[in-house]
């Protein structure tokens, strides 16, 4: 059933965070194990457990890794079999299994006492960049060779608060890389805690959230981090040997890792070479302060751990991965989310180099869109209660902790993950005594929202009810045309459409016009077409304001703005307009279409109250009256590109309207033809290995109209009603916005985020992620004389250059400082802006 649901914190924020946090985002395995060996790897002096110890079956690439307290679970095919243990700085063990051998396994592994030669360098360089120089010159020869691989994988995620763990998932995969193609996964078998249950229909990887370190670029949050291999490593870091070790019998290199220049996108850590082959045996890692996240992450503290191992010729390839990200979510200085700690811990095993890939999982047609595909679609996620102990449909694994086996045996489908971060801060007090929904939902104008709301839900499936109410949400507003408004918005799910009903009473004007009421109707045609008709009586703005964030906030910040007596922004008709839409939206390219029917009868409204709450003699302009009459008019509107949200995430589009009204073909009482363009860039200048590169905003809106064009239906040049100043808005450019039958508008903006600060080393701002903006704005609009003396405007250019801070009061501030070139003057402002 179409139907619009209630956004949650967990979707809107929390989900998206951790698909960044991980990376790139079934059958049960048939058991064909001779023996299940388990126990423990220890060193042999202290007894105490060797973590992430690497255990392979020898002759083959099949093996595992020691969990935190060194236990561990390693599948035998058959027997007898010879299994190898190996831990950096101890002497590897080999240990015969038979069918007598029992199938628990302690391994003690004494430390080497290899008597270790000398570091010998040639030449004027350190020991520690010599041997990475031969590391970096030894993997280019042979990386180039590896064109693709399998491997099976085993991954786990355990996701915590600040208290206790709120989930566990993980799943066994067949993995398959090509050089050209990218990763491709086949799911065996998957299971988590039942508050999982949810997403069992889903897939998921195991290998392709597994970063390996050997790489020549790292992605982390976004950020392409310069790999410690990579081949221009030596001039993004400062490579120092640290400690010399042993492993059976040869040379291991432990080489400390540090960034030459504190704003490159690397890492520090420690890196372990092998000698004579110069390859990787281990990487422990963590992203230096440069990293870039979004702004809602207030703390992010990262660390990564990798082995790696050779797998037949020159090729070295990782054989676990471990990775704890403990995160601080601030999404304002209202709302807050408990910490969020996430670890994983994966191993790969059983690695085929070089050798044809199944075709089909890369093919159009065969699902080869998606990273991870089901091997049998009935088999779910299992929990604890309907699945073994320590098997995924007989496979090993690294075994539980004990918090997760808890875990495991405790949490219900009852305990929701959502439920375990739960908004803090005003937002979350107001939340437990009940006054606010957890849906961060708001009451807005019908036009203004109706035709997004209403199609959020159309490929939603149908509940078995086929009336849904979803809630009724108030409207609350101020104007000087409708005085206090107070509405009331329902949404219903009928069958397939999806219907959005709303009304409301104003306490200024008389008449008729002291109500408002309409409604929308939404029916799915199809999955990327839809059919909508509303209908509409009541007061509302002239013209929009498009620049925000949400019309609905401009709305709402003019209301508080004219409450506290300053002049309000908008000019009000009266209208009466039915519409009926018909909206298309194409994959390839991004591109959607609406075609809109318009029947509109327009008159003319006064205003209606000066009232301010400061009790000050406050007297509101007058509101411009408009030609009355009935306009009927077709619209077309053309999207091309994303829906990105400018200030937060990338926009790359460009939006082209026309609309035309004639009294010949639909007995219209005006005669036009208005065209209307909006174009919006994003040109990442410097640093653009960060997740929030350096980056110019440009936004271009044009709009030009033919015949006698009304005043309801003129272009503006957004002007900033304080004290919300967007982008896209003139900022020395106060009460009203610049209006006119053509305009033209230039807006640029540079956000040279912390690095400005970084250079100073002035870590303060950087920690608090303030951002420093140079920005400007330039437009011009034609009206004709009679119109002037109606809004009381000019036409003219208008020209202004600024400097903005970014970020003040955890993100809800911005400090604009803005020079208007053709006046005289300063204009200093404080603007709210809200990052989502």
């Amino acid at each position: 059933m179409a139907r619009r649901t209630a956004p949650r914190l967990f979707c809107l924020v929390l989900l998206p965070l951790l698909l960044l946090a991980i990376g790139p985002a079934a059958a049960h395995a048939q058991d064909t194990t001779a023996a299940l060996l388990e126990g423990r790897v220890v060193d042999a002096e202290t007894g105490d457990p060797l973590p992430q110890a690497n255990l392979r079956i020898a002759d083959t690439y099949q093996g595992t890794i020691t969990n935190v307290d060194g236990q561990y679970t390693l599948a035998l095919d058959s027997l007898p079999a010879t299994v190898v243990v190996r831990y950096v700085g101890y002497e590897s063990v080999r240990r015969r299994i038979t069918a007598d051998t029992p199938p628990r396994q302690t391994f003690r592994l004494a430390p080497s006492t290899v008597q270790m030669e000398e570091v010998r360098v040639t030449g004027s360089g350190n020991p520690g960049e010599t041997i990475m120089r031969r590391v970096i010159e030894n993997k280019q020869e042979w990386w180039p060779a590896l064109k693709s691989y399998s491997v099976e994988a085993y991954n786990r995620f355990t996701l915590s608060n600040d208290t206790a763990i709120a989930a566990v998932a993980e799943s066994q995969t067949t993995a398959f890389w090509d050089a050209e193609r990218g990763t491709r996964e086949v799911v065996r078998s998957q299971r988590g805690t039942a508050n999982l249950q949810g997403i069992a229909e889903s897939a998921l990887p195991a290998a392709a959230t597994v970063l390996n370190l050997y790489k020549d670029n790292v992605g982390v949050f976004g950020n392409q981090m310069v790999g410690v291999t990579h081949p221009d490593a030596l001039d993004y870091y400062d490579f120092t040997l640290d400690t010399t070790r042993a492993i059976d019998g040869r040379q291991a290199f432990r080489i400390e890792v540090e960034p030459a220049n504190r704003l490159s996108s690397t890492f520090r850590g420690t890196v372990t070479v092998l000698d004579s082959t110069y390859a990787l045996l281990e990487a422990q890692l963590r992203p230096t302060p440069s990293l870039s996240t979004p702004r809602v992450l207030k703390e992010v503290d990262i660390t990564f751990e990798q082995q790696f191992s050779n797998f037949g010729g020159p090729y070295w390839l990782p054989v676990d991965f471990r990775a704890r990200r403990d995160l601080n979510v601030q999404l304002s200085a209202l709302i807050s989310l408990s910490d969020i700690r996430i670890r994983q811990v994966s191993r790969l095993n059983e690695y085929q180099i070089n050798e044809p890939l199944p075709d089909s999982l890369y093919d159009a047609d065969g699902g080869g869109d998606e990273i991870a595909v089901r091997a049998d679609s009935t088999v779910g996620i299992q929990s604890l209660s309907s699945a073994q102990p320590d098997s995924l449909g007989g496979g090993p694994f690294v075994p539980y902790s004990q918090d997760e086996q808890t875990a495991y045996e405790q949490i219900d489908s009852t305990d929701t993950v959502q439920d375990a971060f739960d908004p803090g801060g005003l937002y979350g007090w107001l939340q437990d005594l009940g006054l606010v929904e957890e849906g961060l939902s708001f009451g807005g104008d019908a036009d203004e929202t109706a035709a997004s709301d209403t199609t959020d839900g159309a490929g939603d499936e149908a509940t078995a009810s086929f009336v849904d109410v979803e809630g009724g949400l108030p409207v609350l507003r101020f104007n000087r045309v409708e005085g206090g408004h107070f509405g009331l918005r329902l949404d219903l799910g009928v069958g397939p459409l999806a219907v959005t009903g709303r009304g409301g009473y104003n306490t200024g004007p008389s008449g008729s016009t002291q109500w408002s009421y309409g409604g929308e109707a939404t029916l799915p045609l199809g999955d990327d077409t839809d059919l909508s008709a509303g209908y509409h009586y009541g007061i509302e703005p002239r013209y929009r304001a498009r620049s925000r964030i949400a019309p609905l906030w401009a709305r709402l910040s003019n209301s508080l703005w004219t409450l506290a007596g300053a002049p309000d922004y908008f000019d009000y008709f009266g209208n009466e307009r039915l519409h009926v839409s018909v909206r298309h939206a194409f994959s390839s390219p991004n591109l959607g279409l609406a075609l809109q029917l318009r029947n509109e009868r327009h008159f003319s409204v006064a205003k209606s109250t000066d009232y301010d709450a400061l009790g000050r003699s406050v007297t509101q302009p007058v509101n411009p009256s408009v030609g009355d009459g009935r306009l009927r008019s077709v619209a077309l509107t053309a999207t091309l590109g994303d829906g990105g949200l400018l200030g937060v995430l990338p926009i790359n589009r460009l939006q082209v309207s026309v609309e035309h009204s004639d009294p010949g073909l639909a007995a219209s009482d005006f005669d036009f033809t208005r065209l209307e363009a909006v174009a919006d860039a994003r040109i990442e200048t410097f640093f653009q290995r960060r997740f929030r590169p350096n980056a110019l905003d440009l936004r271009v809106d044009a709009g030009a109209s033919f015949g006698a064009l009304p005043l309801q239906r003129f272009g503006v040049i957004e002007a900033s009603p304080q004290p919300y100043t967007p982008f896209g808005a003139l900022r020395t450019l106060d009460d009203r916005p610049y209006q006119g039958e053509h305009h033209v508008a230039l807006f640029w903006e540079h956000n040279f985020r912390t690095v400005p600060f970084e250079l100073l080393g002035w870590q303060a701002p950087v920690e608090q992620d303030i951002e420093l903006l140079l920005h400007g704005g330039h437009g011009r609009t034609w009206i004709d004389d009679g119109t002037e003396q109606r809004l009381l405007r000019t036409d003219g250019f208008h020209h202004e250059v600024g400097l903005s801070v970014n970020g003040l009061l955890e993100d809800t501030l911005r400090l604009d400082l803005t020079k208007r070139l053709d006046a005289s003057g300063l204009s200093v402002g404080v603007s709210l802006l809200r990052f989502w």
